[in-house]
This record gives structure tokens, C-alpha cells and sequence, in this order.
């Protein structure tokens, strides 16, 4: 059964993962930036070869944070700290999906037939309640400032909705750029179509679709911040969860991160 309860999250406590981050260069203030790639604990994941249709992910993946499926019950976030050389906030995502082969250059529509998602979402399903899109980069994009569209089916099972996002200048390998949905949605089912009105001249990019779980603000540097049970917020992380790191920045300042995440099963 579900725990509900401090002593039952003490009691379900996991072995604490730590996290350490360094140096990882910000593409702009406010525009999310991925660890993903960086170096530190947990280790770089490699750039996905899944193709244009992508691949739905489950753990265990190279840059994920490490963690197992509880024997029974259910598994939450216990702990969840961080700290850093500057400010900015740090969000916990459970990534769902990627694909890669997307063209830097071509203005035309990129059709894509994706794999389902694996039945994460929010309401523990496919459907893609709460689940958002971004295109992150894997190697640092060229001169370019396009709108970019992405058509997607909702999480109601709506065609031909479409998100867009004006894209950085010369996205630093790392950034992560996440669309704004259509009015009234609640979430990514499918992609269906990606296009830019412009080129990007040159990097490598990425489709991403991912649910946020839970997020620490870090108010200055050396101001270490905890989300925790005691605070009342209780977060389910869902069997096979591929949890990522996203960091907004509040400055370009490389950023230096440490922190530690625990998990109760239970």
C-alpha cells in the first residue's frame, strides 16, 4: 500500500545517489539547460541513435540518475537537494521519449510516426497527461533564430495541435528548449510533425518528451535547498522512470552543482 506517513518514508528510505555537476556553460538566462551531457554523477549519457521516429526510454540509461523499482509498493521522492556556484533553479524530469536524426538546416515539415509512450504520465498511462516537449541539444547548434513548431496529438487524443518556441541564436550543447503548448492543452500524446521557418546551420538536436516530477530553487551561491517529506510534498516516481536533471539559470556563469536524491519504496 501506498506510504503515507514520515515514518513510513524513513522507514522505506533507499541509499542516497549523490549528484555532482561541473562546469556545465549556460546558453542564456532563463533557457533550461540539461545535464544530460555534462560529465560529474551521475555520468554523460551519449547523443540517442534512435531515428526520427524515436524510442520510447526506460531505465536504465547512461546519465540517469541510478535507481531501482521498489519489490513491492510504490516509490517516492524522499530527498531531494542541491546546491550550486550561482543561482538558478534545478528540476527533476522523468524522460519518456527521444528521437534523433532531426535536420539542423531544412525549413520543410519533418514527419514523425513515434513509438507509444511508455505509460508514465501522470495518470499513469500513455495518454500524455502532463507530459511536455523539447528539443535538446547534443552538440552545440550554429547561427539561427527560427520559430519552431512542433504538431502533435494531445493528451485527449486531439490531431493537429501544434506548440512553437523562438529558438536561441547558437544553442550551447546542453540547452533545452520547451515548447509552448497549445491553449487549453494538458500534454504531449505524439509528436507527429517538427519544422523551423529558418535554418539552424549546424549542431545536433534532439526531440525530447518528459514529465517534470518535482524542482529545488537555489537562491545564491553556496545556498544549499531541500524538498523533502517533512515539507509535506509527497512526489510518486513511477516504475522504469529515467530521471534527468534540468538547471535554470540565473546567470551564464558555468554552472557548478551538487546535491543528493533519495528514494522510499514502500
Amino acid at each position: 500500500m501506498a506510504i503515507t506517513t514520515l515514518d513510513g518514508i524513513i522507514a522505506g528510505a533507499q541509499p542516497p545517489q549523490s549528484i555532482l555537476k561541473a562546469g556545465a556553460t549556460m546558453e542564456a538566462v532563463g533557457v533550461p539547460h540539461t545535464f544530460w551531457y555534462t560529465a560529474g554523477r551521475p555520468g554523460a549519457a551519449s547523443a540517442n541513435s534512435a531515428g526520427v521516429n524515436g524510442a520510447a526510454v526506460s531505465a536504465t540509461q547512461t546519465g540517469q540518475i541510478p535507481r531501482s523499482n521498489p519489490g513491492a509498493g510504490s516509490a517516492y521522492i524522499a530527498h531531494l537537494s542541491a546546491t550550486a556556484n550561482v543561482a538558478g533553479t534545478l528540476i527533476l524530469i522523468d524522460r519518456l521519449w527521444h528521437n534523433s536524426g532531426l535536420s539542423t538546416t531544412s525549413t520543410t515539415a519533418q514527419a514523425i510516426s513515434p513509438a507509444t509512450l511508455p505509460a508514465r504520465d501522470v495518470n499513469a498511462s500513455s495518454n500524455g497527461e502532463g507530459v511536455e516537449a523539447a528539443v535538446e541539444w547534443s552538440a552545440a547548434g550554429g547561427a539561427g533564430t527560427p520559430t519552431v513548431t512542433l504538431t502533435y496529438t494531445d493528451a485527449d487524443g486531439n490531431t493537429g495541435a501544434t506548440g512553437t518556441f523562438v529558438g536561441q541564436a547558437t544553442p550551447a550543447a546542453g540547452t533545452f528548449e520547451i515548447f509552448a503548448l497549445a491553449a487549453g492543452d494538458t500534454g504531449v500524446r505524439a509528436p507527429t510533425s517538427f519544422i523551423q521557418s529558418a535554418t539552424r546551420t549546424s549542431g545536433t538536436q534532439h526531440l525530447v518528451l518528459f514529465r517534470r516530477l518535482a524542482q529545488v530553487s537555489v537562491n545564491g551561491a553556496g545556498m544549499g535547498m531541500v524538498l523533502d517529506a517533512i515539507s509535506g510534498v509527497r512526489v510518486e516516481v513511477p516504475d522504469d522512470a529515467v530521471l534527468q536533471l534540468l538547471w535554470i539559470p540565473s546567470a551564464t556563469t558555468a554552472v557548478n552543482l551538487q546535491g543528493m536524491y533519495v528514494e522510499a519504496h514502500g
